[in-house]
């Protein structure tokens, strides 16, 4: 059963065993969330959720630098990171892996006073499980109507846990199997952005629960992937190669850094627009109408005119208007005060953005996008993107997923991000993980 393989991949993964690359990346990737996760505590998207959570203190809320009981630190920290839509992803599965591998793996190794390698390791394992089984289901899953993240979330979150707590394959495997019946979240929910992430961090919660039940004896069933989960998540599961290379052919490269802030699909068209007014010397304010094609997936999801913020983030029209006119699309342009600009609106009311079939036929090994850009005088400059930046294909350095949190975080964190960028980086140094979560508290 594929579940008692999954098991001993999870119970076997070790840092010491890990590659040197998959090491290094682990790191960035838990980096990364650390920029959203304090991103949206800085915007204040934990407000609404902390009320409702509490308990005793065990494990710290970023930004918040208050400690909550583990589930809910773990649950309140998934969710800020979701908020912003900033965390990485996977066009391969369609979602989102660190926000709910990484909140946990952080908050029960805070607890149980683990090591930095020990995170790591964890990491690694909660990943590979996110995007083998997400490939496996996807896109049929959001076919059906699923979130990808939050149906794939738990069982990563529980593979992740599993690790950190050192189970034997039995344990590991009786984990893995009750979380997946842990984790579901709708697609639609997308539609109101500002309560969509309460799936994903319910989901990286129910990780948690289940690695514990499973701690405590609790059985799962052996048949629960072959005869539950991938069949009533997809139509025809992809199967074949789940198990192909398993703990020697990590899958985290595939995953993508964001450069802009809002949903994936609208980077790739913000990314060639920026080329064609770039490589054509065009200035904005010469630009009579922008045609923007898209794949059927990314248009899905497009909110063409945005009420507020965090429809913005859903809006390929939003996310171009706003780099051309304020120079960047960065998380923090998604505000129902830019969404309300004047000079925003106009540029928008000359963005068409529409579905191309063609593009469906690379999708989603490629998320392309194109545009035609038409000028005031008549001229036409047009350009194509066959992913977005930050993809595998195109990956940002070290040196750059590194600036791009100091960016983030320089008025969130005393010292501007500096020390907490150096813990990260030096993770594997770190004997108990404290020291760390003690420096996520925001100096405002």
């Amino acid at each position: 059963m594929l579940v008692n393989e999954f098991g001993k991949f999870i119970a076997q993964t070790r840092y010491e065993n890990l590659p040197a690359d998959v090491i290094g990346t682990v790191k960035l990737r838990v980096l990364d969330l650390f920029a959203a996760a304090l991103a949206g505590y800085h915007l204040g998207c934990h407000k609404q959720l902390l009320p409702v959570l509490g308990g005793a203190g065990e494990a710290t809320v970023w930004g918040l630098g208050k400690k909550l009981a583990l589930r809910d630190a773990a649950m309140l920290n998934s969710f800020q990171s979701h908020a912003l839509y900033l965390d990485d992803g996977s066009r391969f599965t369609g979602g989102h892996p660190s926000p709910v591998v990484i909140p946990s793996a952080v908050a029960l190794a805070e607890t149980e006073r683990a090591s930095g390698r020990d995170l790591i390791a964890a990491v690694a394992a909660g990943y590979e499980i996110f995007l083998r089984l997400g490939r496996a289901i996807y896109p049929s899953t959001v076919v059906r109507g699923f979130q990808s993240t939050a149906v794939l979330g738990a069982a990563a979150s529980a593979s992740a846990c599993a690790n950190l707590l050192r189970f034997s394959p039995e344990t590991a495997k009786n984990a893995l199997a009750i979380a997946c019946n842990l984790g579901v979240g709708l697609k639609e929910a997308l539609k109101s952005s500002g309560s969509q992430p309460i799936q994903v961090a319910r989901s990286c919660e129910g990780g948690i629960v289940a690695a514990l039940f499973a701690q405590y004896g609790a059985q799962g069933a052996d048949s629960i992937l072959e005869g539950g989960f991938l069949k009533a998540f997809a139509e025809n599961p992809a199967t074949a190669d789940l198990l192909t290379g398993l703990g020697t052919d990590f899958r985290i490269f595939e995953t993508y850094i964001k450069v802009h802030g809002g949903c994936r699909g609208n980077h790739a068209p913000v990314d060639v627009v920026q080329d064609v007014v770039k490589s054509n010397a065009i200035k904005p304010e010469s630009i009579a109408s922008i045609l923007i094609r898209v794949d059927s997936v990314t248009y899905a999801a497009e909110i063409h005119s945005p009420a507020n913020g965090n429809e913005a983030q859903f809006s390929v029209a939003f996310a171009v208007a706003a780099a051309l006119v304020n120079g960047d699309a960065s998380v923090f342009q998604y505000t129902d005060a830019k969404v309300a600009d004047p000079r925003i609106r106009a540029m928008m009311a000359r963005i068409h953005v529409e579905v191309d079939k063609k593009l469906d036929e690379g999708y989603p090994d490629k998320r392309a996008a194109a545009a035609e850009i038409v000028l005031a005088d008549g001229r036409r400059s047009s350009g194509y993107i066959p992913n977005a930046k930050g993809e595998p294909e195109c990956p940002l350095s070290a040196a750059e997923i590194e600036a791009k949190f100091l960016t983030l975080t320089k008025d969130i964190l005393p010292g501007g991000g500096a020390r907490v960028r150096d813990l990260v980086m030096g993770l594997e140094t770190l004997t108990d993980l404290s020291v760390l979560t003690a420096s996520l508290k925001s100096c405002s």
